[in-house]
């Protein structure tokens, strides 16, 4: 009997959403066990009846990925179902964020589009290959990752592993389009350095914060221009964004030294090794002693075949579950599909709207959850040589 229903669908999503996976961002963490662990347990309990291959992957201490494997009839090269388990915090709604509440058709709370339903439209496609018997082509490797919300330690990890794979989709919400390309990412401070002194003499010192405003000003200018020289018809081009200011050491001082996080999305083509480079090279024109500290996080952009066999044959599933105007597309963000793309092709596909992810009052649409699952278990028993 298929598992592919409605009542199941939402009974999924509402239980994962309670079960909170909520990734530190950086800040101080000192649980007991990795921050997945909650939705780790509750795919284990999901799997293990049909004797499938169950791994838990330590990612690190705070971080872990599990891996169900169906074989198929074949031994060749898997195919890559990944799905995310963190999500962002809640403390703008912590009131509700992880209580589930139906309204229609509609389910919301922390993780509802991003990414807890494209995981659970993953969950239920392979769960009704193993409650049906069927036996795909090839074998399937549903990832269930840790840590993508903030360093992508998850799928880096499973990378390493160097597992043969033909192809790959990575669950992120897309409103079920096929996505091919999306962008990079480059994230490190910058800090600007003065000289301190007394306000009431601001003459004798050198104000970092003034020398800010300037590296800020400048990184617009340098946006403008690269955004001609990396034109994409399915994504934005490259952007510089400060995200973050820290500076002064008190409210009657000049402040000596300003650090600003700089977030810097690449378009596809764009290597950030180069990227930083011509950064820091533009920026050294400024009057200005610079520190530009290690990245933080980088991630490579991705640019995935639209002519080839397998982005062909998706968007033509696509267009079976979703209608003949569906066109493969690009994102402004970015996903772990760009970590394994330089190996197999590998598309971005899921339910929701990016535009609820990461928002208060997060929200996903039961009946397009179920549409994605059954478009997933079609990929998964499609054959792509």
């Amino acid at each position: 009997m298929s598992v592919l229903t409605l009542d199941n669908a939402r009974q999924m999503i509402c239980e994962l959403i309670a079960l909170p996976t909520v990734n530190p961002m950086g800040r101080e963490w000192s649980g007991a066990t990795p921050i997945e662990r909650p939705v780790t347990e509750y795919l284990e309990r999901l799997f293990a009846p049909y004797g499938v291959r169950i791994e838990r992957q330590a990612v690190s201490a705070m971080h872990e990925n599990l891996l169900i494997v169906v074989p198929g009839r074949t031994d060749a090269p898997a195919t890559l179902f990944e799905s995310h388990m963190d999500t962002v915090p809640a403390d703008d709604w912590p009131d509700r964020a992880w209580t589930p509440r139906v309204e229609g058709d509609l389910v919301f709370g922390r993780g509802a589009c991003d990414d807890k339903g494209c995981l659970a439209a993953m969950a239920l496609a392979v769960l009704d290959l193993l409650e049906t018997g069927e036996t795909p082509p090839a074998p399937v490797w549903f990832l269930a990752a840790g840590d993508e919300e903030y360093a992508q330690a998850g799928i880096i990890h499973f990378r390493e592993s160097g597992v043969p794979l033909g192809r790959g989709i990575f669950g992120e919400p897309t409103g079920l389009v096929p996505v091919v390309q999306h962008r990079g990412t480059l994230r490190w401070d910058i800090t600007i350095h003065g000289k301190s002194a007394h306000t009431a003499k601001r003459e004798l010192g050198i104000n970092a914060i003034d020398g800010a405003v300037e590296v800020i000003v400048a990184l617009r200018e340098l946006e403008a221009s690269l955004q001609p020289r990396y034109p994409s018809q399915l994504t934005p081009g490259p952007a510089l964004t400060v995200s973050m200011i820290q500076g002064g050491r008190t409210r009657n001082a000049v402040p000596d030294a300003c650090t600003l996080s700089v977030d810097f999305r690449l378009a596809p083509g764009m290597i950030w090794e180069s990227a930083l480079a011509e950064t820091k090279a533009f920026l050294a024109k400024l009057p200005w002693q610079l520190t530009h500290h290690a990245p933080q996080m980088t991630t490579p952009a991705l640019a995935t075949d639209p002519d080839g066999a397998f982005s062909q044959a998706v968007l033509a599933l696509c267009r079976k579950h979703g209608g003949a105007h569906l066109a493969l597309g690009g994102m402004p963000y970015g996903t772990d599909a760009s970590w394994v793309a330089d190996r197999i092709p590998a598309l971005v596909l899921g339910p929701g709207d990016i535009a609820y992810a990461h928002a208060i009052d997060e929200r996903i649409s039961v009946s397009e959850l179920l549409t994605c699952a059954r478009l997933y278990r079609d990929i998964l028993t499609g054959s792509y040589d």
